[in-house]
Order: C-alpha cells, then sequence, then structure tokens
C-alpha cells in the first residue's frame, strides 16, 4: 500500500507530501530528479562529471519497515521519508531494499515503475537526520551502516498516470529471481 507521495523541489534537499502524484516518462513533475536525462556527478564514476546520460533514479521508494528497521538501530524515535527526499512510502513488502534490477511496481491505478537496483545510504540524509536529534550526537556517524540495504530502491517510469495514497500495488519479480525471492520472505 502507498503510504505518502512526496516530491523534493529543485535546490531542496527535503521532500514535501503531495496528493495526487502525477507521473509521466520524465518521472514525478515537481521533483527534483524529474527528466529523461541526468548529469553525471559521484554515483557515475564511470562518466566524466556533468555527461547526460539516462535517468533511471526518477523515483526513490521506501518501505516503512525499512525505516522502523533503521531507527531502532540508530535508537531513535523514527525517520521521516521527508528527511531522506524520497517520493513513495510503501508498506507490506519485506525487503524491499533488497528487490533485484527490473522489478515492476504495478499500481492499481495503472502507474507502472521499473526498479533500477537499491538506492545505497549518503551523507545528506544523515546530516538532516542527525539536526532532527541534536540530543543524540552519533545518529550521522552510524546512520549509512544502519541505513544499508534499507535505504530504498530507485525507479524509472515504465507507464505514466495519476496515483492517491493508499493505492494498493504489486511486485512483479523478473523470472529468474522469483523462486529465490520466495525463499527470503518464506523464512
Amino acid at each position: 500500500t502507498v503510504l505518502q507521495i512526496l516530491i523534493t523541489p529543485p535546490e531542496e534537499d527535503v521532500s514535501t507530501p503531495i496528493e495526487p502524484g502525477q507521473f509521466d516518462f520524465e518521472g514525478l513533475r515537481g521533483d527534483k530528479h524529474y527528466g529523461l536525462t541526468l548529469l553525471t556527478h559521484g554515483r557515475q564514476p564511470e562518466y566524466p562529471r556533468g555527461t547526460a546520460i539516462r535517468n533511471t533514479r526518477q523515483i526513490t521508494i521506501l518501505s516503512r519497515e525499512d525505516l522502523i528497521t533503521t531507527s531502532a538501530e540508530l535508537g531513535i524515535e523514527k525517520i521521516d521519508i521527508r528527511w531522506l527526499a524520497g517520493n513513495l512510502l510503501v508498506t507490506g513488502f519485506p525487503y524491499l531494499s533488497l528487490l533485484p534490477l527490473g522489478s515492476r511496481f504495478l499500481f492499481q491505478n495503472g502507474v507502472v515503475l521499473v526498479c533500477n537496483g537499491e538506492n545505497d545510504p549518503c551523507s545528506k540524509p544523515a546530516r538532516i537526520t542527525q539536526e532532527n536529534y541534536p540530543e543524540k550526537t552519533n545518529v550521522k556517524s552510524k546512520f549509512v551502516k544502519a541505513a544499508m540495504h534499507r535505504r530504498g530502491v530507485t525507479a524509472w517510469v515504465e507507464h505514466p498516470g495519476s496515483m492517491q495514497s493508499n493505492e494498493e500495488f504489486h511486485i512483479e519479480l523478473p523470472a529468474p529471481w522469483d523462486p529465490y525471492w520466495k525463499e527470503l520472505i518464506d523464512k
């Protein structure tokens, strides 16, 4: 189930809830990661900085379950998806951050997003989370390790449309992964 839809305005580091979310082939309208292409930066070391490439990280999807586990490991009350500049907060799917490349999110009202893989934790969300817990001095230093494999996935839009909170979705795994995934979630 979709719990929240958010955009991070250009030049901002914190996302803002919106309703509904409008998705087209360039991503989620109004979000800083919107676009068919992006200019490379530190996450694409195989290219010179500033090279235009296909934008496969138009959307960031995080699970409530991963945020709860990470905040418990950090010894804090909660991690708000807004602090992570996330776009979709969902619930009901264990191990979301470990979804294989090519998995499809098929939403009830027709939007389809394709997983481009795990979103590695980074220092900006660590800093913002620390700012929200000034009495805890070690949140920033422990954040990346605590959030590893729990920072959600990035995705790109395969089929556009409108999305509402409380919308249901299901995930279609690439065929070779389906039996392995079932073993993981059955443990």
